[in-house]
């Protein structure tokens, strides 16, 4: 399949671009506080653009040191003393014939103070604290301000010393650029306040002092949040994106390239990150928006995730260049397959924000990094390269077609192992295919799909319908056995009526091993499983309520998935009812009991047991006689995350020795 547009060369001013990609900027976290590029940043950006990436912009560069940082392992352009490692950087991309540019930043109030030594107060266009994480917050003063513009000039200076591209301006996402252009944000009186040019005039003094100090041919680029999506909320200050078309064109005349268009802010977070649920392309309607107003190329991201779509988008002329983020962490070849033809060989991202909630674990303190969950090298380049084939057609058997069991043959495939896979059920995913099955959901399917046409190309022997016996495994007198056999779910006997022909789990219901319609069901467990199962059970047509003995629906789990669960809950009229234990289960109803002892009837007519799993690994005994038996995922540890699975299952599949 040819991809005569996305492979197509495009301008961003008098560069040119070899293909319509873009990666865009991410905060991954593989640096060190000093702000340089490290030799972890330089590998991570380079497996990119040998990739395929036509245009890399780097995560967030900061350029002022007092309150300019976001994040413990940031790059910056500060000082001269990191113009060396940008240069290195730059260098290196550049070998595969990809450009790159240094995405120029300031947080603003969303930041934390702990990053900051000396510092009382974080500081913004107004002294109104993040939404997010409340700190103490302070505005500007003008003199501050303009000293400002001057920091982003001398950091653009520096970027084109090192031999970067161009730089993008970031005056999107809630940081300090945006919290100047937002009405919401900014209440100044002088000149940087009050009608929409003023608010402007910030960026247009950035962009003008970038212009003089590096010249009217170094490339800028301006990423704008195309709305901030605040009117569902009753906030009626916030920016539209009529209102973004606006800036777009006042960027153009003051002599921007590139207009990088995405949405959100701070407080509509999951605009900005989205979580699975978002449908792909969906932010793109607001980029062609924009697009109608200026001349200068358009790039837009939108959870794009397949080549197919990012073609149809660029030949309908919505946008010109197609800008992805997380796509690159799943697969940093995602360019060079598409074009070439192999879509079947992209590792697509699933959307699960994993590396989104790792890279936010350090963010303060440093010491890690983002991690993918489908993608263990992601961030770790310099530790593992491609797997060793050093197999030599040794037998190797794998228990469990979930997504530790097909990473763990994946890996011993690719190092020649002969693999045999053995799934009880009739196809491959486990929790990640009963995972893909709630509304919205389906991208959590693609990591499955992605193994299934792998498994092909490398011959390994997939086994369907097939329990993996002790005598079955002993006849291939295999290598090594890795067990991914998984979890069952927990069904607690000493709840009365349990055993009732009303109870289902969850893997019934999703995988419709029952099907309920026009009911009134009943969710026990309120976790991120619980939830999505709740969603099914409302879309299907049925009366869903929803209950945990926690005191919150999720607790514990990532919130930004959790505030989207129980936002789409809301939506659809689940019942939830956190703060209460499930007492009995009678075949017309549940009895449940609140933290005070007081008990409460809810009539139903059927109800899903979503209260945790327990490991399911009989096989490790009775395997006790042969070498290298490992367990891994669930299996291993009950309620690991798929992220977790796939991890420990390449880990033992890699370093096998």
């Amino acid at each position: 399949m040819s991809f005569a547009n996305l492979g197509a060369a495009g301008r961003i001013g008098n560069l040119e671009i070899k293909n319509r990609t873009v990666m865009t900027a991410m905060g991954v976290g593989v640096g060190d506080p000093s702000g340089n590029a490290t030799d972890e940043f330089i590998r991570f950006y380079t497996e990119r653009a040998k990739g395929g990436a036509g245009l890399i912009i780097t995560e967030v560069v900061r350029v002022n040191e007092k309150h300019g940082r976001c994040e413990y392992d940031q790059l910056a352009l500060s000082s001269d003393e990191t113009i060396p490692s940008f240069r290195k950087l730059a260098e290196s991309v550049h070998q595969y014939g990809t450009k790159i540019f240094a995405q120029l930043h300031h947080p603003g109030r969303e930041s934390y103070l702990a990053l900051h030594d000396g510092l009382d107060a974080l500081v913004s266009s107004s002294p109104i604290p993040s939404i997010v994480d409340p700190q103490p917050t302070r505005a500007l003063e003008t003199e501050e301000v303009e000293a400002l513009v001057r920091d982003f000039a001398a950091g653009a200076v520096r970027a084109q010393k090192a031999g970067m591209d161009g730089v993008e301006l970031h005056a999107g996402h809630g940081y300090l650029i945006q919290q100047f252009l937002s009405a919401n944000d900014n209440h100044r009186t002088d000149k940087y306040g009050g009608s929409l040019e003023n608010r402007q005039r910030f960026l247009m003094e950035i962009i003008a002092a970038v212009r003089e100090a590096c010249g009217k041919d170094y490339p800028i680029s301006v990423r704008l949040s195309s709305s901030e999506f605040l009117e569902p909320m009753g906030i009626r200050s916030g920016i539209t994106v009529a209102e973004s078309a606006l800036t777009a064109k006042a960027c153009e005349a003051a002599g921007v390239n590139l207009i990088n268009v995405s949405a959100g802010t701070y407080f509509t977070g999951s605009t900005i990150v989205e979580p699975t649920s978002f449908e792909q392309g969906w932010k793109i309607p607001f980029a062609a928006e924009i697009k109608k107003h200026v001349s200068i190329p358009v790039a837009a991201t939108g959870v794009i995730r397949e080549p197919e779509f990012a073609d149809k988008i660029l030949a309908d002329g919505l946008i010109d260049f197609v800008a992805m983020g997380r796509s690159w962490l799943a697969d940093p070849e995602w360019a060079v397959k598409a074009l070439s033809g192999r879509c079947e060989d992209i590792r697509k991202c699933t959307g699960c924000m994993y590396c989104f909630e790792t890279a936010g674990e350090t963010l303060v303190t440093g010491g890690s990094h983002a991690f993918c969950a489908v993608n263990p090298y992601m961030g770790q380049e310099t530790l593992y390269g491609e797997p060793v084939k050093d197999g030599n057609h040794r037998k190797a058997v794998v228990v469990g077609g979930g997504p530790g069991g097909m990473e763990a043959a994946l890996i011993l495939a690719q190092r020649e192992f002969d693999v045999t896979l053995f799934e009880k059920g009739e196809r491959l995913g486990g929790q990640m295919y009963l995972a893909s099955l709630p509304p919205h959901r389906g991208k959590m399917g693609y990591f499955a799909q992605y193994c299934e046409k792998q498994f092909e190309k490398l011959g390994v022997d997939v086994r369907l319908n097939t329990e993996a016996t002790a005598e079955e495994i002993h006849a291939l007198n295999p290598y090594a056995v890795i067990l991914a056999s998984g979890s069952a779910p927990i069904l607690p006997r000493s709840i009365p009526g349990v055993d009732g022909e009303n109870v289902y789990t969850p893997a019934q219901i999703l995988d419709r091993k029952v099907s309920l319609t026009g009911k009134r069901v009943v969710v026990a467990g309120a976790g991120l499983t619980g939830m999505e199962t709740a969603e099914f059970l409302a879309e299907d047509g049925n009366e869903v309520t929803i209950f945990d003995m926690l005191d919150a629906c999720g607790a514990g789990a990532f919130q930004p998935l959790v505030l989207n669960d129980t936002g789409m809950l809301a939506q659809m009229g689940v019942r939830a009812m956190p703060g209460h234990k499930l007492a009995e289960i009678r075949k017309d109803a549940v009895v449940m009991e609140d933290h005070a002892g007081f008990q409460i009837e809810i009539p139903c007519d059927a109800v899903v047991m979503s209260l945790g799993v327990r490991s399911v690994n009989g096989l490790k005994d009775e395997l006790s006689d042969l070498q290298n038996v490992i367990v891994v995922g669930e299996a291993d540890k009950a309620g690991q995350r798929v992220p977790q699975a796939v991890h420990s299952a390449f880990h033992a599949a890699y370093d096998l020795k």
